[in-house]
């Protein structure tokens, strides 16, 4: 059977069978999403002003619960000169409006952004006796948000769905040990090919299209979803639904996408976006874009047919589309960029640089896309997946490439640009846009972020996978492109020169040193993966993680976010926590105080560029700095 990529194939007559049908039974027994009648009351577009309203009455509840962790996490602290008291009184006497809107992003990077950045959260978790003691436990209960792209969205996908577990119970029960793309056969922790094909069949024979974001997604799922069958059933709206989401426990997850547009750049009959293409934010309330297209559709319908803001069909609306492995898989979705990478012998189709469109009339940037990453895509396990496309569903390549959506926004003129009026949007990996680190969706003026955490983990210094902030530095750009408050960034040059590459920095502390000039831009704290206790500079294609190694990965992630449990720098937990709140101090009425004072100078950016030639990046062990990685390497079992 072929499915047709320019719209989708609404099977009318299963509506009244399905509508019939628990949704919950229907989604548990099949990959395929069903035909209900369509709600009444539902708003079908938002514009992209302010938060949605159910995100903002949650943002609300979640205040009066992060109060009461912040009072608990500065404490431990012992501030100097610092009363908590009245701080977190003075936020209680403005009614909570003033709690700092703090977050935690997850960089794209596949497996090895997967877990050292769950290994980062780890470290911020007053659950966890070793944080406490490191006073860097509790700033997790602070957060408000949590972000990711591409390998980064999994973990973030998973503690959500799992009702936000420990990071030790999570990583338990990914099995990591277990290669996916390698199953064979079927167990309750992988699916065989032939398994995977039959869940896709489904959903295309209830007129769905198909591709290998939905291949990757259900492989993923049997690692980082819960539940039978690889979490079949689970959606993303299904976030709602956990108990520590409905009592405010739990930071609010956001993953990006971007859109793929007509005029995008083309090699071998695929495309990959601009650096400024439509960056897509997925919540479990809706999917939509800040930016271009400027709306917003609930996410529990998505997949149902729209054209000029109304369904279709009154009764078929879709349920089951935004299935919590489809999702992770679109945000996985290199493939474009893979074989564009692949077919040029790694000249094209990288995800730090791309060339940009022109905005009001300006081009900023007139390279073309360039190759960051040196692993090898993983385009060959992938080919007899291409070779299953193609006898099963009639696809090539170029079919197959994208995650495709029914587009909720098709047939409204006004927006932006013209792809997005079509009755189908193309998605792939919101890394491919260059911002690898998912911050575009927190820096929204509408969730008023106060404080990010960017681990970053997308490997883009060559040769070695270590990391150069290029992707904050790409949201920087596009920030002050759309005049975002943000904070400047240096470029990649600078990062290794002062060492930011391997050390904890805050940017944006003086606001002088931001897009707009103002306190309105957080305060953004970058911590790129570097090697602490282990060379954690390990193939982002990595299916398969031994204990031990799972276990060097954890201890690095945590060493770095305690400075090694505070041997390299005593001050940190105190200057981490008067970053986190320095932002609010000036709207409850109070001053930074001369400790935060020093803790700024020591760790902030303070505008100073260092464009020197380009260096070569190959750390030590900055605990163990007299051991050479081939001398590390004889008791770990990474490989050369």
């Amino acid at each position: 059977m072929k499915l047709q990529c320019s719209a989708v194939i609404i099977v009318w007559t299963l509506a009244g069978t399905y509508a019939k049908t628990s949704v919950s039974k229907a989604l548990s027994s099949s990959y395929a999403p069903i035909y209900v009648e369509c709600p009444s009351d539902l708003q079908w577009l938002r514009p992209a002003i302010g938060l949605n309203p159910k995100e903002a009455n949650w943002v609300s509840g979640r205040k009066h619960v992060v109060v009461d962790a912040l009072s608990i996490y500065l404490k431990q602290l012992e501030l100097e000169e610092f009363d908590v008291s009245a701080y977190i009184a003075a936020i209680k006497e403005n009614d909570y409006v003033h709690v700092p809107i703090m977050g935690y992003s997850i960089s794209g990077g596949g497996w090895a952004s997967a877990f050292t950045g769950i290994g980062g959260m780890r470290a911020l978790d007053s659950r966890l006796d070793a944080a406490k003691e490191q006073k860097t436990g509790g700033l997790l209960q602070c957060l408000t948000y949590m972000a990711g792209v591409s390998g980064g969205s999994w973990p973030i996908m998973s503690i959500a769905l799992n009702d936000f577990p420990t990071v030790d119970e999570l990583v338990k029960s990914w099995h990591v040990d277990i290669n996916r793309e390698n199953a064979t056969t079927d167990t309750e922790y992988a699916a065989s090919p032939t398994t995977l094909f039959k869940d896709l069949a489904a959903k295309a024979k209830a007129g769905f299209n198909v591709s290998i974001a939905d291949y990757l997604g259900r492989a993923l799922a049997y690692e980082f979803i819960p539940n039978a069958d690889g979490g079949l059933a689970a959606t993303f709206s299904d976030i709602v639904l956990q108990s520590k989401f409905q009592s405010h426990d739990m930071p609010f997850p956001i993953i990006h996408m971007v859109e793929i547009d007509e005029d995008d750049f083309e090699y071998s009959g695929l495309q990959l976006p601009h650096s400024n293409s439509n960056l897509y934010d997925m919540t479990a309330f809706e999917f939509g874009a800040w930016q271009g297209i400027k709306l917003f559709s609930p996410m529990e319908y998505l997949g149902t047919a729209m054209d000029n803001g109304n369904p279709i069909n009154e009764s078929a609306c879709v349920r089951g589309f935004d299935r919590a492995s489809f999702t992770i898989g679109s945000a996985e979705d290199a493939f474009n960029a893979w074989t564009i990478q692949t077919d040029s012998n790694g000249t094209l189709g990288g995800f730090s640089k791309r060339s940009r469109k022109a905005v009001g009339g300006r081009m900023l940037s007139t390279s073309e896309p360039s190759m960051s990453k040196r692993d090898s895509p993983p385009t060959a396990a992938l080919e007899g997946v291409v070779e299953g496309f193609n006898e099963t569903f009639g696809l090539n390549i170029s079919s197959m490439a994208y995650a495709f959506y029914p587009n909720p926004f098709a047939g409204i003129s006004s927006v932006t640009p013209a792809s997005a009026q079509k009755p189908l949007l193309r998605l792939v990996d919101g890394s491919e846009t260059g911002q690898a680190d998912p911050l575009w969706g927190q820096i929204q003026p509408a969730r008023g972020s106060n404080f990010i955490i960017t681990w970053d983990d997308n490997a883009d210094q060559i040769p070695y996978n270590w990391n150069n902030g290029t992707n904050v530095y790409d949201t920087y750009l596009a920030a002050r492109a759309e005049s975002i408050p943000f904070p400047i960034i240096p470029t990649s040059n600078t990062f290794n020169s002062r060492g930011y590459n391997v050390r904890p920095v805050f940017f944006g502390c003086d606001p002088v040193l931001t897009t707009t000039k103002s306190a309105d831009s957080p305060i953004v704290l970058y911590l790129g993966n570097a090697p602490y206790s282990a060379y954690t500079n390990f193939s982002y294609a990595q299916a398969a993680t031994t204990p031990s190694q799972m276990s060097d990965i954890l201890i690095n992630s945590f060493n770095e976010v305690t400075q090694g449990n505070s041997t390299l720098a005593a001050d940190w937990p105190v200057c981490l926590g008067c970053a986190a709140i320095d932002r609010s101090l000036p709207r409850v009425g109070i001053q930074r105080t001369a400790q935060c004072e020093t803790c700024m100078a020591k760790y902030c950016w303070d505008g100073t560029e260092d464009n020197a030639t380009a260096q070569i990046v190959n750390p030590g062990l900055l605990l163990q700095p007299n051991l050479t990685f081939a001398e590390w390497i004889k008791t770990h079992d990474f490989q050369e």
